[in-house]
């Protein structure tokens, strides 16, 4: 009997870290069923931001729950995280669109959930560097394919979740060398600039983590694949952080060791010469003139809704009674995530969760200063660390 309980206490282990590996091997990808409902239209055009999506981390995540129930119920109990989905339920009933904060809501649910499971660190080091390495691998291989053909190569790449593009297709990402176009590589994200940040947080993380020294050759390898992709996506906000931030580390890092100034001044004007050569390139020239509009749009509605919000995921709903004085200005979020959440939630909610949350972040800080200073730089200036599925549940793994 002994021996037939350890071997299903093996088995369950085994199926456990199966999983965990499955769900950082697939993060990089969207692949997902999309509902799209009457909310799910904005003047009669369907919105992918507001239709319910089953995406196969999901499923991944809910298997994970199921076997380790007694550590989300432990942590989800905790008097801070009750009181804040407690406010965020109310936040439901005053919300414009009722069924689209709800599936908001249940996504943040997600992301706790995603978060108390790596709180128990089952997963091994090694397993963990190598699932985002051979996920960033195949990354690397589609985005240079992609970049090289100027569209999408569909086929098994469909099941990863890419998306058709070209360079034909309205509104899609640009890039322009001495007059030539070229397409900004998606990969199997919604965006370069989601692709670029999700690579971002992810080189900066595994750069800082000393636990992952002694798998040396895999984690040189993987620092250089993430830089690549962070480059190749030619999202001006993530080369300009990645830059800053490697020379706030290098300057961190030499003052420990004892500052070598060739060494310093080498490794800084490579960094500057490789970040010119990928930022030099023009992209969509209304794209100032775009985030403005959003911004100020995004003033208006919290202005209008100043202490609760328009609801969780209703961002988009409040926006399209605005009209747009450019031509073609398709439905997107303010891009600035603090402006997105304070307009979604209100003054009230947003005060009591950075109350809430403030001697947590301050711990934090002192550990993983870069990667909270990779979100925030990048995310006051874009979206998707709220509104994408990828983006948004690598927060629960390093910087919740």
């Amino acid at each position: 009997m002994k021996t037939i309980k350890k071997s299903k206490q093996h088995n369950r282990r085994f199926f456990n870290n199966f999983l965990f590996f499955l769900f950082l091997f697939f993060l990089p990808t969207q692949l997902g069923k999309h509902w799209f409902f009457s909310f799910s239209y904005l003047s009669g055009i369907r919105v992918d931001y507001l239709a319910p999506t089953l995406y196969l981390t999901d499923i991944v995540v809910i298997l994970l729950a199921f076997i380790n129930y007694q550590a989300v119920f432990h942590f989800l109990k905790q008097k801070k995280i009750l009181l804040v989905l407690f406010l965020l339920l109310i936040n439901l009933f005053l919300s414009s669109s009722f069924f689209t904060s709800i599936y908001r809501y249940i996504k943040l649910l997600e992301l706790l959930i995603v978060f108390a499971l790596f709180q128990k660190k089952i997963i091994k080091e090694k397993a963990v560097l190598s699932a985002f390495f051979f996920g960033a691998l195949i990354q690397f291989v589609l985005v240079i394919m992609q970049f090289l053909s100027k569209h999408s190569l569909q086929g098994i790449f469909y099941f990863l979740g890419e998306r058709l593009i070209n360079l034909s297709i309205p509104g899609i990402a640009k890039i322009a060398f001495n007059g030539i176009e070229f397409l900004r590589p998606y990969g199997t994200f919604s965006h370069p600039n989601s692709l670029a940040g999700f690579y971002l947080l992810l080189y900066f993380y595994f750069l800082t983590e000393k636990k992952y020294n002694k798998f040396f050759l895999l984690k040189k390898f993987f620092l250089l694949i993430s830089s690549c992709l962070v480059f190749i996506s030619f999202s001006k906000v993530a080369i300009i952080t990645y830059l800053i931030l490697n020379t706030l580390y290098l300057i961190v890092r030499e003052r420990k060791r004892g500052f070598c100034r060739p060494c310093f001044l080498a490794k800084l004007i490579i960094l500057f010469i490789v970040s010119a050569v990928f930022l030099q390139g023009q992209t969509d020239p209304l794209t100032i003139a775009k985030r403005w509009e959003l911004i100020n749009n995004s003033w208006l509605i919290i202005k209008r809704h100043f202490l609760f919000g328009v609801g969780l995921g209703n961002y988009l709903t409040a926006q399209n009674s605005f009209p747009s004085k450019i031509s073609f200005n398709f439905n997107q979020p303010v891009h600035n995530i603090f402006l997105l959440f304070l307009a979604e939630v209100g003054l009230i909610i947003t005060g009591i969760t950075f109350y809430l949350l403030f001697p947590w972040l301050k711990m934090l800080w002192k550990k993983k200063y870069l990667l909270i200073l990779a979100v925030l730089m990048t995310g006051f200036f874009d979206h998707y660390w709220l509104t994408l599925e990828q983006n948004f549940l690598l927060l629960g793994i390093f910087c919740l």
